[in-house]
């Protein structure tokens, strides 16, 4: 869309002749998840464990929940933040010298902001047996990591990969920044974002999916950050400069057996 919209606005030929049309996204990322039955046994059996063990920091406010989704529209709860070009550069130098790149960094922030929030509410000290792991589902378009790249269509799948992150009493930010991009990394090696929709399809073949879908929704996971981080498009035109870019909404997220 970006792309038609600059030709437009530069004056360039634009075809307008429909492209053919393509397959599902999740039908063309099938071939890369061929032989990777084991990652989808590990990928599964983790989201039974989590199931299992996982405690909340942070639990959902029910009566909250419901009282918004009872409004029309429904009103969603966000946490934002309105930065400055400044600020945002000198971010990007931090999350350049700590060799990460600037959304594991601000989800690194936001594990501590957790436990630190946890431990005020628990007194004010760190607790003597530790804090619980603490589990996030990261979420993607899975348009940009099928290969071979299906070309110029429009399309959009939400995959999801989880990181795991214990924080102990020295642990830095900059030492989860790095631990986080490490899983990203690996994440990424192993094809977990393309496998995502297998292990959708398998959490409700499975037979876990009784014990999957019986964990209420409100307990399943404190925050589901955005994928989109930073605004990557121009804010500077003959007509002005965009300051700011506040977003109504969400990104929805998958939801299967009330676990993603």
């Amino acid at each position: 869309k970006q792309w038609y919209q600059r030709r437009v606005r530069d004056g360039l030929k634009v075809d307008l002749n429909p492209v053919p049309p393509q397959p599902s996204v999740e039908d063309m990322a099938l071939p890369m998840c061929e032989g990777k039955d084991e990652l989808l046994e590990r990928m599964l059996q983790y989201r039974v464990d989590r199931v299992r063990k996982h405690k909340l920091l942070l639990p959902l406010n029910k009566a909250e929940m419901e009282a918004s989704q009872a409004s029309n529209p429904w009103i969603n709860r966000t946490l934002h933040a309105a930065g400055s070009e400044e600020g945002l550069n000198k971010l990007k130098a931090l999350a350049k010298k700590l060799g990460v790149t600037v959304g594991c960094y601000s989800f690194a922030v936001l594990f501590h902001a957790i436990a630190a929030v946890h431990i005020r509410r628990e007194g004010g000290k760190f607790p003597q047996e530790g804090l619980p792991v603490q589990h996030m589902d990261v979420v993607a378009n899975l348009r940009k990591r099928v290969k071979p790249n299906p070309g110029n269509v429009f399309a959009l799948c939400i995959c999801e990969i989880a990181i795991v992150i214990q924080i102990n009493k020295r642990t830095t930010i900059f030492e989860t920044a790095r631990e986080v991009s490490r899983q990203v990394s690996f994440a990424n090696e192993e094809n977990q974002f393309v496998m995502f929709h297998k292990v959708k399809e398998a959490m409700k073949c499975s037979p876990h999916a009784e014990e999957l879908s019986a964990k209420p929704r409100e307990e399943r996971s404190e925050f589901v950050p955005s994928n989109m981080v930073v605004y990557p498009g121009q804010t500077n035109f003959s007509w002005g400069k965009v300051d700011s870019i506040h977003t109504l909404g969400s990104y929805w997220c998958p939801e299967v057996t009330n676990q993603v």
